[in-house]
């Protein structure tokens, strides 16, 4: 009879400490709440019902109990909506030509993928970038192309004023970037590659008045060269940042006629990154 009794007791005891198990699937939100002495947990909604509740209260009897989080490193990939404004200032521009760098501009809109491997911190991205680009001269003198479609500088009409010159282009950008973080815990990083660009669009812009009459031309056709390739560095706090980009090629081809070619200079663009 005293080993019956032994037999269910121990049945008893068994039975009191067994595990629950609570599954609740597609939960829209959990919080968990941990002290020493207590862990809370909290589900609002699951699928199908918006307006479930589940609470949760374990109290944590050992007072030697330490909490600890575990964070796995993987392998990351996501898609990046970039956007840039900036400022290209031309370099090493022919003899008697300047540009004015805050009349100038350059936009830049893309999308681009970003792949961190496991542990690093660096990342990997390639892209697709709209670039417009406008050089704007700082002299007295307009844009315009001769009758061998060579670009040079020529006079404005006598009289007029507001006047305001510039070469337009238009390009499809490729970047291939490497980005390093400062540090594991670090919001700062430094980035750096070479960007493609295949030129699709070009054309001189000249503005100017004319006594009553406001005049913008638009001459197409400019001979620009269809590839080129800058190199881009960018300093980066979270998500926003300062670039510097260099154009190493000029943007117009030679195009020499009778001694005389389309104007060559380089380029380096600084603004702001988001």
């Amino acid at each position: 009879m005293m080993l019956m009794a032994a037999m269910v007791a121990c049945v008893a005891a068994h039975a009191s400490e067994k595990n629950d198990t609570t599954v609740i699937e597609n939960a829209k939100k959990v919080t968990i709440i941990s002290s020493n002495t207590e862990q809370r947990i909290k589900v609002r909604g699951k699928e199908g019902n918006s307006t479930y509740l589940y609470e949760n209260a374990i109290t944590l009897r050992d007072s030697a109990y330490s909490r600890s989080v575990k964070v796995v490193d993987v392998e990351k990939s996501n898609w990046d909506l970039d956007l840039g404004i900036g400022y290209p200032i031309a370099v090493s521009v022919p003899s008697g030509m300047s540009f004015a760098p805050f009349k100038s501009y350059e936009w830049i809109l893309g999308l681009r993928y970003k792949y961190t491997p496991k542990k690093a911190l660096q990342s990997y991205s390639v892209g697709l970038w709209c670039d417009w680009r406008k050089y704007t001269l700082d002299t007295n003198m307009m844009f315009d192309k001769d009758a061998n479609n060579v670009i040079g500088l020529y006079d404005y009409p006598t009289n007029a004023d507001k006047k305001r010159s510039g070469i337009y282009v238009f390009s499809l950008s490729v970047p291939f970037l490497f980005t390093q973080k400062l540090g594991k815990n670090s919001d700062w990083n430094l980035t750096i590659g070479p960007v493609v660009n295949f030129n699709l669009y070009g054309r001189i812009d000249n503005e100017f008045t004319l006594g009553d009459y406001e005049n913008n031309i638009k001459i197409k056709n400019v001979d620009y060269r269809p590839v080129t390739v800058d190199i881009m560095f960018m300093a980066q706090y979270q998500h926003l940042g300062i670039y510097c980009k260099y154009s190493p090629m000029s943007i117009l081809k030679k195009n020499s006629s009778n001694g005389v070619e389309n104007p060559q200079f380089q380029s380096i663009s600084v603004g702001v990154f988001f």
